[in-house]
Formats: C-alpha cells, sequence, structure tokens
C-alpha cells in the first residue's frame, strides 16, 4: 500500500519538475529529508523518486528562459565541480587498489555538483531563499516528530530515522544541528506572533531530536552553534538568558545520569573506555600520517581503512596495545570527515576547494558586515546568522563522522552565499 501511495506521486513530481523546476528542486530536497526507503522499509523501491524528481526539474531549468551560462560567475560552481574532479583524478592516479564502490561514491558528488548548480540557478532571488528555507524547514521538522515518535517507540538513539543519506544516532544529530539555529534565531527575531510559535515548535522539535539521539558529537556541535549564534543575533540578551535557562535544566535534573552523560564519560574512564570514541583520535591520527605520505592526492575514495594499516606500528608506542587492535581491525574506518575522509584519501586537491566552500561563506559574510550592508535588510541578515551558525555547528559534528557525500552541508552554503548576494546589491 505505501508502495501505491509513493508511486501515485511520481507523475506529479515530473509535472511539477519540468513546469515548475524551483519547486521540482525543494520536492528533491524534500525527499533527501523525509527517504522514500524509510517508507518502504529498506529496499530499492523508492530510488525511483530521486531519479524522477532530479530528471525533471533538470529538463524544467533547461527549457526555462533563464541563462544556463550565468552559472559560471557563481565561485561555488567551480569550487563544487573541483570537488567532484578531485575525487576523480584522486582514483586515476592512486597506486591503492580501488574499493568496489569508489567510482559510485565520485559519481555521488557529481550528483551534488548537479544539485549544487541547479540550487545557485533556482534560489536566486529574495522570495525564494526564504521559500527554499521554509519548506526545508518544515521537512526538517516533519522529520523530526518522526524520530521523537520512534524515541518513544524503542528506538532510543534514533538509529536509521535518516535512512541512507544519514542513518546513524551521530548523523542524524549533525544533520539536525545543521538547522536548529536558524529556527531558533527566527523565534528569537520574527515580530509575527503567530511565526514566533511556529519557530519555537520547529525548534523544540529539532532540540529534542539531538538530545534523544545521545550522540557526543551532536551535542558539542549544538553548543558551538549556540556559542557562534550568541556572537551573530541581534537578540542577544534573549539567546543568553536561554543558555542560561538551559544550563540550569541540565544542571538540576536527572540528566547527569543519562546515557548522554554516561557516553561522554567512558571516553576517559579506565577498564570502562568507550573504545568507539577513543578508536577516533587513533584513526585520525593515522590519516594525517596518510596525508603527510600522500599530500596531493591522497590514496583514494574508501581507501583509507587498507590504507591504515602500515601506520599501525608508528603509533604502537603511544597507544594502549587493545585499543590500537580494535583501531587498527580491517573493516575500521576513520570516523572522521577532516582527517580520515578529505584529508588522506584526496589529498590537497580534494582539501583545498572543501575547505575554502565552508570558509568563503564566513569571510564574505565578514566583509558584508563590516561594511554595514547587513543592515539594509535585518530579516534576511537574520537567517543568514541562523544558517551560518548551524554551519558551523555541522562542521564540528562532522569532525567525528563520515559526512562527505551528504547534501545537506553543501546546499546550506550556497543558499548562504545567494543570501550575501542579495546584502551585496
Amino acid at each position: 500500500m505505501r508502495q501505491l501511495l509513493v508511486y501515485i506521486f511520481i507523475p506529479a513530481l515530473a509535472v511539477i519538475g519540468i513546469i515548475y523546476p524551483f519547486y521540482g528542486l525543494c520536492s528533491y530536497m524534500v525527499i533527501n529529508i523525509l527517504r522514500p526507503e524509510m517508507f518502504f522499509w529498506g529496499g530499492q523501491a523508492g530510488n525511483i523518486l530521486f531519479n524522477v524528481t532530479i530528471g525533471a526539474t533538470i529538463l524544467g531549468f533547461l527549457k526555462s528562459p533563464r541563462n544556463p551560462g550565468a552559472l559560471l560567475s557563481f565561485h561555488e560552481f567551480w569550487l563544487l565541480l573541483w570537488i567532484w574532479l578531485a575525487t576523480v583524478v584522486t582514483l586515476l592516479l592512486t597506486n591503492h587498489p580501488l574499493q568496489p564502490r569508489s567510482w559510485y561514491y565520485s559519481n555521488e558528488l557529481m550528483k551534488l555538483f548537479i544539485v549544487g548548480a541547479l540550487t545557485l540557478a533556482l534560489v536566486a532571488s529574495k522570495e525564494r531563499i526564504y521559500r527554499f528555507q521554509h519548506i526545508v524547514m518544515t521537512a526538517v521538522t516533519l522529520l523530526s516528530i518522526w524520530g521523537i515518535e520512534q524515541h518513544f517507540r524503542g528506538n532510543e538513539r534514533l538509529e536509521g530515522l535518516g535512512g541512507k543519506a544519514f542513518g546513524d544516532s551521530n548523523g542524524v544529530a549533525a544533520f539536525a544541528v545543521l538547522y536548529l539555529p536558524i529556527a531558533l534565531n527566527m523565534f528569537l527575531t520574527t515580530k509575527n506572533t503567530k511565526e514566533k510559535m511556529l519557530w519555537l515548535f520547529s525548534f523544540g522539535c529539532i532540540a529534542l531530536l539531538i538530545v534523544f539521539t545521545q550522540s557526543r558529537g551532536g551535542m558539542l556541535g549544538l553548543i558551538t552553534a549556540l556559542l557562534y549564534l550568541l556572537l551573530r543575533t541581534r537578540k542577544r540578551k534573549q539567546l543568553f538568558f536561554l543558555i542560561c535557562l538551559a544550563a540550569l535544566v541540565f544542571t538540576f535534573s536527572s540528566l547527569r545520569e543519562a546515557d548522554t552523560f554516561k557516553r561522554f564519560e567512558r571516553l576517559t574512564s579506565g577498564e570502562k573506555m568507550d573504545y568507539s570514541g577513543a578508536s577516533r583520535i587513533v584513526l585520525w591520527k593515522a590519516g594525517l600520517l596518510i596525508f603527510k605520505d600522500h599530500p596531493l592526492i591522497g590514496v583514494g575514495l574508501l581507501n583509507f581503512a587498507s590504507a591504515k594499516a602500515p601506520y599501525k606500528a608508528a603509533l604502537s608506542g603511544s597507544t594502549e596495545p587493545d585499543l590500537l587492535d580494535y583501531s587498527f581491525a580491517g573493516y575500521k574506518v576513520g570516523h572522521g570527515t577532516y582527517f580520515a575522509q578529505i584529508m588522506p584519501e584526496g589529498g590537497l586537491l580534494l582539501t583545498i576547494p572543501y575547505l575554502w566552500l565552508i570558509i568563503g561563506l564566513f569571510t564574505r559574510g565578514y566583509k558584508i558586515r563590516k561594511s554595514g550592508k547587513h543592515l539594509s535588510d535585518p530579516h534576511l541578515a537574520d537567517l543568514l546568522a541562523g544558517l551560518q551558525a548551524g554551519v558551523v555547528g555541522n562542521c564540528v559534528c562532522i569532525i567525528f563522522i563520515n559526512n562527505l557525500f551528504m547534501y545537506f552541508l553543501p546546499i546550506q552554503i550556497l543558499v548562504g552565499g545567494q543570501i550575501l548576494r542579495q546584502l551585496e546589491q
């Protein structure tokens, strides 16, 4: 029955994408958040939704009167192209045997380039920026409600909530941290009472989602995002009060005995040390050694797990033997976007454009704030502040997980770039 209901939407999605490519892009983002495989209990049946939606959106964009050549003026367009081509070059030139799905994941970055190009082309006005973010935030809120419901039905840490895109609890937390500051800052700054209540509801749902994951990386990312937002929001006093209130609740509640705190304690608690957390430090050290030996093109996508083996001896003197054996098990990946994916697997060829994409959002934002141009549209600047805080928090979260192939961070950065262009006018 679920498959039948979803398939009914396929012709509608095709028509929407061709006639209204902007809403085709929005639909594609929504089904990336509310994953079809979650409705199909896994399996591949939902893939047709992705293919139809993005294919129709591309056709709609190509037939539109917009000038496709305008994309060439966006530096983000070239950075996304560089990121994809960097993975192709590293796979072609690496001396390490390729993993079976290396080319598949390189093609995923090609898809990111296509979706990113459509985002730059179609989310190019103030009205569309707001509409795109509102649609995405609605989907994020619906996913959060679903996650809360799953938590109370037995899926305590929300494993698998994001399907194949962000399946484990750490990925769910990182995803939620990316969007929570938007809801929070819009709640603080909007003057419309109805909107304020809707944003408060969205913020509450997303915050609960993060807490229920019990993710240490998610909590660190959340704290970082809130501190950054405290520096950027127009409502510093109100946000400071909310942060203090939350701190008091955490201090005087039973949460200190909850699993989230216990998981932090197990990082350094002797015999109870959590190898899942401690092994990440060991693996990141191995990743830095790989990067040192292969600084230009790395060892190729997905090759970290096999390439790390020769570095076990180099770390043996500074690592407890059992932890070392656990960390260097053949199947162990690095669980770190920077130190276990981008740097060791792609070298500088991949590291430079990826970091440039992130850092550029903040350097341009700083120039606009310094010039005072953000004062021309405070509401749009409020959206940017929340977006940037989410990006900062997510960038902290992905230190602890493999995030290279998730679309949400790059797409938010592109939307942030479009906001900056509106403020620059």
